[in-house]
């Protein structure tokens, strides 16, 4: 998930006239807090109204704190398809008469599972080298035929997509969802007189969801990891790469789940996932345009207030542990060649975290970033370099990462060893202040040029609340950034990127290497 750093919110407010002294967040904080009511309903749920703009528009965002770092291995991929079954309706949408469907949707999830649990068996006899007895294929051809029988069934009685039509027939822009490996989001922007059709809506998605065409929606799925996996040289790259970086906590699974495992995720698992993380103690709600606050929170209350509180998760157990010690993993994949290079470090509110924001723009954002001078503009090794920090989440300790596309005869060593060289500049010589000071600047400019909506904010209010406890997270944030220096920069290269705590991970063009 791309996210817009937070410290930028206080523009969209009419804040630039304040001077950036000391009390500049402390005062656009309490200007931001004027506009928002923060209410939280006695089932847990939280709710983050916040009035802004003169169009009766509204953007309405519900984000879950449950990503692919809740799912077990053998649920990877889980919370991503629970993200496309939530679109699939209910009792009363997506089904022109649910209570002649019904038996249908029960069949379907008994003999799937049945199959599914039969085509396991049958990889285990394959991938042991035994014979599969012709009496296991010859059921699972059966069954497999009753389960398209039973889906053609079923199908004349889906209403497909009507959560999209009731909302394209009340004027909705963005209807869409992301999962993460934190949080799972559902958002839309309606014309506020249309908020209690939302409402109903998505609390009905919540309280009651049928998950029509599993087995049709989890081959979708299988299909996009091949396209955004498979096909990719740079999501195989990635794949591996969090392998190899992450021994033990599960941020080392990808979203999408895994190729091996994707075909045997159990409807009855997903259910259990489903009614174990949707609760609404684990839940925000943001809306954010022009409204009226207690009718907005009026509606909401009655149509979320009935949802059952969940069991409060405890904290997860695992830490990473980095053992020193370089780690490498190459990949061959006919794609154009490309670096990763990423170090473990702490994730939010830890102070080292605000440094590492600093640094990545320092390094990689804008043509006199110091990596754009030295490999695109200079010796042209790279046609582009990128960094992310609070990579790939920010719920737990995650990686300050680096993309690098080598130009087409690049030494992929001479590209290492510039980078290390251009670390080992910072951490001996610091950052002089005006390049300190211009790089926060362009971190603002670059804002300006990309976002002022309601969506965006929404966005923000419901992510920070939902992983720090508070929205005003935005502000301490970049209070924190603000006042990193250039010995806080240098201390944090010489701790964490050093040669003995990398990751590094190549894509090889394989049509090249003759593979």
């Amino acid at each position: 998930m791309f996210k817009i750093r937070p410290f930028f919110l206080i523009i969209l407010f009419s804040l630039s006239a304040l001077s950036a002294d000391d009390q500049f967040f402390p005062k656009s904080e309490k200007l931001f807090q004027e506009k928002i009511r923060k209410v939280r309903l006695d089932n847990g749920l939280t709710m983050i109204l916040m009035k802004r703009g003169n169009s009766p528009t509204l953007a309405l965002y519900i984000k879950f704190k449950v990503g692919a770092v809740d799912e077990t291995p053998e649920q990877a991929g889980t919370a991503h398809l629970l993200e496309h079954m939530l679109f699939k309706g209910t009792k009363d949408v997506g089904t022109s008469d649910f209570k002649k469907e019904e038996k249908y949707q029960e069949q379907i999830e008994v003999w799937g599972t049945k199959l599914d649990n039969l085509r396991l068996e049958e990889r285990n006899f394959t991938e042991s080298g035994r014979k599969v007895p012709d009496s296991l294929s010859s059921e699972i051809s059966k069954l497999d035929k009753r389960l398209k029988n039973l889906i053609q069934l079923q199908d004349q009685f889906i209403i497909k997509n009507e959560d999209s039509y009731i909302y394209e027939q009340n004027g909705e822009v963005g209807f869409n969802a992301y999962t993460s490996q934190d949080v799972t989001n559902y958002q839309i922007q309606l014309p506020s007189n249309r908020l209690e059709i939302w409402a109903k809506l998505e609390s009905d998605r919540l309280r009651d969801p049928i998950l029509r065409e599993y087995y049709t929606e989890r081959d979708v799925v299988i299909e996009e990891r091949r396209m955004r996996t498979e096909d990719s040289g740079s999501g195989v790259l990635r794949e591996r790469f969090f392998s190899v970086a992450f021994e033990s906590h599960p941020y080392r699974k990808p979203v999408i789940g895994y190729a091996t495992g994707l075909p045997f995720l159990k409807i009855d698992e997903t259910k259990k996932f489903f009614k174990e993380n949707y609760t609404p103690n684990r839940m925000v709600i943001a809306i954010v345009g022009e409204q009226n606050f207690d009718e907005t929170e009026r509606i909401v209350r009655k149509y979320f207030s009935d949802l059952k509180k969940g069991k409060d998760r405890s904290p997860y157990k695992i830490e990473e542990k980095q053992y020193l010690g370089e780690k490498r993993v190459k990949v061959l994949h006919p794609s154009s060649p490309q670096m990763m290079l990423g170090w473990l470090k702490p994730a939010y509110p830890h102070r080292d975290n605000a440094g590492f924001d600093v640094l990545s723009n320092l390094l990689t954002t804008g043509a006199g970033a110091r990596l754009n001078q030295r490999l695109v503009l200079g010796d042209k090794s790279a046609t582009s370099v990128g960094s992310a920090n609070g990579y790939p989440g920010e719920r737990y300790a995650n990686f300050f990462t680096l993309f690098v596309k080598p130009g087409g005869n690049a030494d992929l060593s001479g590209i290492e060893n510039s980078i290390w060289e251009e670390l080992k500049k910072i951490e001996e010589n610091g950052v002089s202040k005006e390049e300190l000071e211009k790089v926060k600047n362009q971190m603002i400019a670059d804002f300006l040029k990309t976002m002022d909506d309601n969506a965006t904010i929404a966005d923000l209010l419901s992510y920070y609340e939902l992983l720090y406890g508070n929205w005003n997270h935005i502000f301490k944030q970049y209070e924190t950034i603000q006042s990193v220096d250039s010995k806080e920069i240098q201390d944090i290269v010489k701790k964490y990127l050093s040669k003995d705590r990398v990751v590094i991970g190549v894509l090889e063009d394989s049509r090249k290497a003759g593979k």
